[in-house]
């Protein structure tokens, strides 16, 4: 007889590897989403149209103090006799973190990442170039 009731309840093995027949769904699950689909995909068109203003301008920053610097560096670096870059250096980091930390903290707006491109592009172009195009090294 106790065999009888034992075979009547699953074991362990059967409630863990078994396949439900039935599921469960609580009652507030299936009424709502969390986010309404229409406030969804107006928070989704803000965030790309915020992303795609702060990459152009963060893009536009990094490219003008980049076309800068070619400009600045070039004559210098392709004389063979080479002057002292100290006020190439010392423009070009005014330019990066003088005018760049002014637009960030005085001015902001979309300037605001335009001056993080500004310093972002003295950075690399510093580790890129071993500092050779922002004048950091002197030159060999």
């Amino acid at each position: 007889m106790a065999e009888a009731q034992e075979s009547d309840l699953p074991s362990l093995e059967d409630e863990i590897f078994s396949v439900a027949h039935s599921v469960e769904v609580e009652q507030g699950a299936a009424a709502q989403p969390l986010l309404p689909t229409d406030k969804a995909q107006v928070v989704l068109e803000r965030w790309r149209a915020f992303l795609g203003r702060d990459v152009k301008a963060l893009a536009a920053g990094f490219g003008v103090f980049v076309f800068v610097d070619v400009v600045m560096m070039w004559a210098p670096l392709m004389m063979s006799r080479r002057p002292s870059l100290l006020p190439q250096f010392i423009t070009l980091l005014l330019l990066a973190f003088g005018l760049g930390g002014l637009l960030i903290w005085k001015v902001g707006g979309r300037w605001r990442t335009f001056g993080i491109g500004m310093m972002l592009a003295w950075g690399f172009l510093t580790l890129v170039s071993v500092g050779f195009l922002t004048g950091v090294t002197v030159p060999l």
